[in-house]
């Protein structure tokens, strides 16, 4: 028996393993798929949700967080809707799963306002299911039921079977929840058929999973042995399908554990004792894989399978140590303890009992009464949450009720309609005939303006003489007006030439005064940059070594002092001269760079990050496709408004990351910052508009350059900016040709 369960333990630990490498095989496929797609047509963003959830299998939440966060953002900017709404919908769930159920709901509220910006039923039926999701294990099971079926509405036709499918098993759970044997029974075929029909492993799995629970509950409703055959056999394919495909399931491990407790318990009802092989070859199994994913319900459930085949077979000390092992997962899985615990407690009692150890089961005892009251406890609070459900099933039903009664009226309505389209048809048939009758009336006209055509041909000869006669006065009267159209234009376009040579004089003028506020803006920098340089210097060389010729006094002193609270001060002193040095190091540095002049824009940028960073905030840089082309004085402006950004993060949003972008494309530098701060209204800000961004501004006037400011309430602030690598004078010279 023995070599027996070491064989199938190291069976089953090479399954794992193959499992594990698998998944992660299964990992990099999506990610090699996403990183391969294109934003351009949309593609990335649909990329992106498998490639989050396989990610939050892995256990690599922050990465899928970030992803989400990147393709959100992006997608925001999109004017179809539709991606931004698949991708909250998406980071819904997922905030939900992790346990702040109040963002789930900000999140999907925002999957519904996008939905609304788009006509793609697919990503509306997707919302749908998400939201139906969240009020579900909210306990509005009445409003998901709503809301569930809504989405099966809008997914019709669309070819989106894996939302459908989605639907169907929400909906079959909260049906086997109600005790509704009969809906449960009509969704799990539903989602079986769309299984089979798209043939996908993964659906396949789930699927006989849902039937193989539809004929575990049938068999415990009924006691027919034949449901029980049913739900082994769906439950053994589930497992084939697993097994067989593992690299192309997107269903977690976690659920094969769940299969294997399942199939476990069937055959534990069997006397046989090939049965019992099974029950220990499918409960072992089910331990192995929640002990490897962390899902402690279904380890426990295992090791209580084992402990009851042990006491089967008179082993009670086998049968002790499998319950203890059940006892330690249960106490780790706080949602199953009013179920499971209970049974735990109650058996290790009754074990202590039969080995005589009565101060061991009394203990046990004790503690399985404890349980059994808290388990009753949860029981009342389950069953009047079954009643309100019941209670809010009845007014689903009167609803109903109520729409049937109205397609009775719009039945009704139809048929009115159909009537009165009679009436139209008839009339229509009334306009045929007299426009007939019209017709016959237009021969006759007809006829009658032959004749009257012939009368008018006689009169007409007659007015072809005089005619001849105005032709001539027609003439002259012509070439007089042409000769006085001829002098109206030349005089036009006298008067053309005089407005353009005045606009022209205009634009010369614009351009000396904007040549001039250009020369104005760049002497001003260059006083300030100027300036700056030189208080650098005098800071440093005048101020620094006087605080360096204190510090070397002071040392000199320190060894000379013999009182330990005077040299505790002068230790003081001299670390506050460090702070000091340190402090006039950091002013002189930002007034004028040295690293900027001497190695360019990219290093004085990356050594200004890692000056800024610290234990509480992290400021980064990327810089793409920059290759230093701009002036030593435009470079420094540049720095100037990156110091200005981000001073205004540090000082007002309470920022933990700010991260700068430099790019360069097509005669264009883009610089981007962005900070995860508190944020603010913009539309307020003209309102108390900073001397900070007045001060960015300035700086962007003189690089012909355009800001735009994206900010909301507690989503962070980003400051985009664009301006061409040509100089400012020749871009003026340019416009003015």
């Amino acid at each position: 028996m023995r070599s027996i369960v070491l064989s199938f333990t190291c069976s089953l630990v090479c399954c794992l393993a193959v499992l594990v490498c698998r998944a992660q095989d299964a990992l990099d496929a999506v990610a090699k798929a996403y990183q391969q797609a294109s934003y351009e047509n949309g593609e990335k963003f649909l990329k992106a949700g498998p490639y989050v959830r396989a990610l939050f299998f892995n256990e690599r939440r922050d990465e899928a967080i970030a992803v989400l966060e990147e393709n959100i953002r992006l997608a925001r900017k999109r004017q179809d809707g539709k991606y931004a709404a698949y991708l909250y919908g998406l980071r819904a769930l997922n905030t939900f799963i992790l346990g702040d159920s109040a963002q789930a709901a900000r999140y999907i509220d925002s999957a519904s306002v996008f939905a609304a910006r788009t006509a793609d039923r697919k990503i509306k039926g997707y919302v749908h299911y998400c939201r139906g999701w969240l009020l579900a294990r909210a306990g509005r099971e009445v409003d998901a039921v709503t809301t569930f079926v809504e989405g099966l509405r809008l997914l019709e036709n669309t070819g989106a079977h894996t939302y459908q499918r989605s639907i169907y098993s929400e909906l079959y759970a909260i049906y086997a929840n109600w005790r509704a044997t009969d809906l449960q029974t009509k969704y799990a075929y539903l989602n079986l058929g769309l299984a089979v029909k798209w043939k996908e492993p993964s659906a396949l799995f789930d699927a006989h999973m849902r039937m193989g629970h539809l004929y575990e509950t049938l068999t415990s409703e009924t006691g027919n042995p034949s449901f029980a055959d049913s739900a082994v056999r769906y439950y053994r394919s589930a497992i084939a399908l697993f097994e067989d495909n593992p690299s192309t399931m997107g269903t977690s491990p976690t659920d094969l554990a769940h299969v294997a407790i399942n199939l476990a318990n069937l055959h534990l009802n069997n006397a046989d004792t090939a049965d019992r092989r099974q029950a220990e070859k499918y409960a072992r199994k089910a331990i192995a894989i929640a002990d490897q994913y962390g899902h402690t319900q279904f380890k426990a459930a295992g090791y209580g399978i084992l402990s009851a085949l042990a006491r089967s077979s008179h082993q009670p000390e086998n049968a002790k140590t499998y319950l203890l092992a059940a006892l330690a997962a249960a106490s780790q899985e706080t949602a199953m303890n009013t179920e499971t615990l209970p049974l735990i407690f109650r058996n290790l009692a009754e074990l202590s009992e039969e080995q005589q150890e009565h101060t061991e089961a009394l203990h046990y005892y004790k503690q399985y009464v404890a349980a059994a009251e808290d388990r009753f406890d949860a029981e009342k609070l389950e069953l009047s949450a079954r009643l309100e459900a019941q209670y809010e099933r009845a007014k689903q039903q009167q609803a109903l009720g109520q729409l049937r009664l109205e397609s009775a009226q719009k039945e009704q309505q139809l048929k009115l309609m159909d009537a009165r389209a009679a009436e139209q048809r008839q009339a229509i048939e009334v306009m045929k005939l007299n426009e007939e009758n019209q017709r016959q009336q237009l021969a006759f006209a007809n006829l009658q303006n032959q004749q009257k055509e012939q009368e008018l041909a006689a009169v007409q000869r007659e007015v072809a003489l005089k005619s001849r006669i105005s032709q001539t006065y027609i003439i002259l009267f012509a070439v007089a007006l042409f000769m006085m159209a001829l002098l109206f234009y030349a005089y036009r376009q006298r008067s053309k030439t005089l407005t353009q040579q005045r606009h022209l004089h205009r634009l010369e003028m614009e351009q000396v005064q904007q040549q001039h506020e250009i020369s104005n803006l760049t002497a001003m920098l260059s006083g300030q940059e100027q300036e700056r340089s030189r208080l650098a210097r005098d800071l440093h060389d005048g101020l620094g070594g006087l605080l360096s010729g204190t510090k070397i006094e002071l040392s000199a002193v320190f060894s000379r002092v013999n009182d330990a609270a005077a040299r505790e001060k002068v230790t003081r002193s001299l670390n506050q001269l460090d702070a000091a040095v340190n402090e006039l190091r950091r002013v002189a540095h930002n007034l004028m760079p040295e690293l900027l002049l001497k190695y360019g824009l990219t290093e004085a940028i990356r050594e200004y990050c890692n000056r800024m960073s610290h234990g509480d905030l992290e400021v980064a840089a990327e810089i793409v496709s920059y290759t230093d082309s701009l002036d030593t004085n435009r470079q420094v402006v540049v720095y100037r408004i990156i110091q200005e950004l981000v001073n205004n993060a540090m000082k007002h949003a309470e920022a933990k990351h700010i991260l700068i972008q430099l790019a360069q494309a097509d005669g264009t530098l883009y610089l981007t910052v962005e900070d995860d701060g508190k944020g603010f209204d913009v539309a307020t800000l003209d309102g108390r508009k900073s001397a900070g961004i007045h001060n960015v501004q300035s700086r962007l006037d003189y690089l012909k350059g355009h800001l735009n400011l994206i900010s909301e309430p507690g989503m962070g602030t980003t400051v985009e900016i664009e301006f061409p690598l040509a100089q400012p004078a020749k871009i003026i010279q340019a416009s003015g040709s």
